[in-house]
């Protein structure tokens, strides 16, 4: 996979989580949550950035774990300009 996204050992290794759970077992309530619900659940209760691909897969950005934000632009050179205004001396 590319370096932008966690590999899915990552996001194993990330939220602690590489196997599904059978959740309030022994009650009537009893049901199966998959790795990736638990690991959806562990991501959105962490605030960190996913997305949940077509296979129901979280996805995560490097960008996201490593706390990076977009890339600032350098401010583009502007020269100084000398304006006159009419009556007025020059204005630097």
């Amino acid at each position: 996979m590319s370096e932008v996204f966690l590999t899915e050992a990552q996001v194993d290794e990330l939220t602690g989580i590489r196997r599904g759970k059978t959740l309030e077992a022994g009650t009537a309530y009893a049901r199966k949550a998959s790795k990736y619900e638990r690991q959806e659940a562990y991501l959105k209760e962490q605030e960190i950035v996913f997305f949940m691909n077509q296979r129901g897969r979280p996805i995560v950005t490097r960008a996201a774990v490593e706390g990076r934000s977009e890339e600032v632009k350098a401010k583009s050179w502007q020269p100084k300009l000398a304006i006159q205004v009419k009556d007025e001396p020059i204005r630097v």
